[in-house]
């Protein structure tokens, strides 16, 4: 009732690559088509063996989940479904916009939309129910998680740490089971998963606060006094781009105020 086609995308941000889903068998649906790689369109074209499916959703818009999408929906006939808000991919093949809550029907159960900003503003997770019992309540996660670790990328200009947290407790309030995230292998405990995401973030946060109150910084200043010489180079980009959305929710909380790119606390 649930396939996984893993794409040829390997990277430090992507982990392995990127999982794409097959929910059900007569009516199924795909859920994040992943790169435009014609092997791993092959794979999706065989785990559907001929059958159509009811639709393709993405959790967002970025490349490494939704550049399949138009050759995917050119082969199949099937309809897209996104949320608004993304930069891409183009908007002429989005079927529909999902809004939150949306179901789609599937002969191994319905997914459910939920609205889950924060890594993109258009992001959602579906929520799996009158599934299977091993697939009830399971959540497919998109850039939510990632298998293996505590911590997503989150960062600006699409990435918004507040909405991040607020989405964390949305998903808190549905009680998944198991976490299927888009880079790296299941999450046995979904509730676990997002204590441990959630304690994560307040950590980093924590860590931003008391390097502020060392003295006003830069994103790059506080890379080096937060992650210091360990961090692989490869990493320092996401590094940066994930202190930034930190910088922006303390501004948003009033803990902290910017100077250009300089950036202070309110209180020490």
């Amino acid at each position: 009732m649930l396939q996984t086609i893993l794409a040829p995308n390997p990277s430090p941000m992507t982990l392995d690559g990127t999982r794409t889903y097959v929910v059900g068998r007569e009516r199924p649906v795909v859920v994040d088509p992943g790169p435009a790689d014609a092997a791993h369109l092959d794979a999706i074209a065989a785990a559907l063996d001929g059958r159509p499916p009811v639709a393709i959703l993405l959790t967002h818009a970025h490349s490494d989940h939704a550049a399949a999408t138009r050759p995917l929906a050119a082969r199949t006939g099937a309809p897209v479904w996104m949320a608004a808000g993304g930069l891409g991919p183009k908007t002429e093949i989005v079927t529909r916009w999902i809004e939150d809550g949306a179901r789609v029907e599937t002969d191994a159960g319905v997914l459910t939309a939920a609205a889950t900003p924060g890594h993109a503003p258009e992001h959602v997770c579906f929520l799996w129910t009158e599934a299977p019992a091993e697939h009830e309540r399971a959540l497919l996660a998109g850039d939510m998680f990632m298998g293996g670790g505590d911590t997503t990328l989150v960062a600006p200009p699409e990435g918004d740490l507040t909405q991040y947290l607020a989405s964390l407790d949305r998903l808190e309030a549905l009680r998944p089971s198991i976490i299927h995230p888009a880079h790296g292998p299941p999450i046995a405990d979904g509730m676990e998963a997002i204590r441990r995401y959630r304690a994560h973030r307040a950590s980093r946060i924590d860590q931003v606060v008391r390097a502020l109150r060392q003295g006003d910084a830069a994103p790059g200043e506080l890379i080096d006094r937060i992650y210091g010489p360990e961090l692989h180079p490869g990493l320092r980009g996401a590094a940066e781009g994930s202190l930034r959305a930190i910088l922006a929710h303390l501004a948003a909380t009033g803990r902290a105020r910017a100077a250009g790119d300089r950036h202070h606390l309110t209180e020490r």
